[in-house]
């Protein structure tokens, strides 16, 4: 009898692991779903279903096939620009489906890029910006909305002649235009 009971115990532990069929049911591992941010910017990322929150915890496990919603916060003063890895797009809002292990990472910058200008040679001039300010003669750098498009215009001084830009801008032409999508500097030189 001890021996009947023994076997039917066993039986009745296999079948809890067996699906009505009789095959072997199998439960996959949670796939780990990381995050990472780049940038000069500051930001967090949260997800939905909880698990990420990146400021502390930029890494989890989700059930296989569960859909994440990942959200990306800029803090003040910055702005989220883009996700990229096995996220991609402006929106500050991706999914992923945790068929297997992910990567996203999400770039934050600063809500503003600094140009900043210097003059080189013997000559003399001023260097001008539109939107306004840039003014140099006195003021060489200035911060501008990330993105933005700046116009500089070099004027000679008395004799002197612009012979052109390098850094950010190129060409002999006495204007430029530079995108701010980060920090960028530029020279220009009046002989």
């Amino acid at each position: 009898m001890a021996l009947a009971n023994r076997s039917q115990a066993a039986s009745s532990t296999k079948s809890s692991s067996t699906s009505p069929s009789g095959r072997d049911c199998h439960v996959e591992a949670p796939k780990k779903l990381d995050v990472d941010k780049e940038g000069n910017g500051k930001g967090t990322v949260t997800s939905s279903p909880a698990g990420v929150d990146c400021g502390k915890t930029c890494d989890a496990r989700f059930p296989t096939n569960t859909t994440v919603t990942l959200t990306a916060t800029p803090a003040s003063g910055s702005t989220f620009v883009r996700w990229s890895d096995d996220c991609t797009g402006t929106s500050n809002v991706c999914t992923v489906s945790m068929s297997r292990a992910r990567d996203v990472t999400a770039k934050f910058m600063t809500s503003t890029q600094r140009l900043t200008v210097s003059k080189k040679g013997d000559g003399k001039g001023t260097v001008t910006s539109s939107p306004s300010g840039i003014n140099c003669g006195s003021t060489c750098s200035a911060s501008f909305d990330l993105g933005r498009s700046v116009t500089l215009t070099a004027s000679p001084a008395g004799k002197s002649k612009f012979a052109g830009w390098s850094g950010a801008c190129s060409g002999t032409k006495p204007t430029c235009t530079v995108k701010l999508d980060q920090a960028r500097s530029v020279t220009a030189k009046f002989v």
